[in-house]
């Protein structure tokens, strides 16, 4: 299956690319503006692959990512990315991920609970008449999969009207918010964010090691499973 995924940030399309050999990914040949008004990672995710579906007429993947810090009352959540530009203690400064972290240690100042999580939600929308088809028959997505007509009212699986097919995939990864940044790599509150599983912050690890544990390589790595199980029933079948 081909999947134009919904963002132009090389980090993110390189990640994609890795994770399965069952789907073809291209990054998208175009930049659409989507009102992210949604109040969750997954409803955010899903706005962008709808829009970018129905402009291209392709099969779309999009994400929606953030971190949630227990002490913030999960901030900055959905708003991760945009973090330093929300009152009050606004920063407009254009290296926008510096404002961001320096934000987020100027709130956790003197708190000692440092405890927080990455979160990814993925949505896989459909629209390729043969893999709605494909999706509808194979009993591994036939389950997991919400199919729509051209109005997005849900139908059931098979039913001649849906021209679309829905999946999502949501994970978190776990650790805790450091006082002082520490790594080159990565983006994002990667240099803050102390993992646990490999006694480093994400922006310490290679990308690959990095794939292995973060929220993103979780959901895809459940993308993938649900495809390669697809491929071996319909190899069964």
């Amino acid at each position: 299956m081909n999947i134009i995924i919904a963002t132009q940030n090389p980090h993110k399309v390189t990640e994609f690319s890795a994770c399965s050999t069952q789907i073809s990914f291209e990054p998208t040949p175009v930049s659409i503006e989507v009102d992210e008004n949604a109040d969750s990672f997954v409803g955010n995710a899903r706005l962008k692959a709808r829009a970018y579906a129905g402009a291209l007429h392709r099969n779309v993947i999009a994400d929606d990512s953030g971190l949630c810090v227990d002490a913030l009352g999960g901030a900055p959540g959905i708003f991760s990315a945009r973090y330093a530009t929300l009152p009050p203690d606004v920063d407009l400064d254009p290296d926008r991920q510096a404002a961001n972290n320096r934000k987020l240690l100027r709130n956790l100042s003197g708190v000692a609970n440092r405890a927080a999580h990455f979160t990814c939600a993925l949505c896989i929308v459909i629209v390729e008449p043969r893999d709605v088809a494909w999706a509808s028959s194979n009993p591994e997505t036939r389950h997991v999969a919400t199919f729509y007509d051209d109005q997005f009212h849900p139908v059931p699986a098979g039913d001649a009207r849906a021209v679309c097919a829905e999946l999502v995939f949501e994970s978190q990864a776990h650790g805790i918010i450091l006082d002082v940044l520490s790594g080159t790599g990565g983006f994002g509150y990667d240099p803050l964010f102390f993992c646990p599983q490999t006694g480093c912050t994400f922006a310490s690890l290679t990308r690959e090691q990095k794939l292995g544990v973060s929220h993103r390589g979780r959901a895809l790595a459940q993308l993938a499973g649900l495809f390669e199980r697809a491929c071996l029933a319909e190899d069964k079948g």
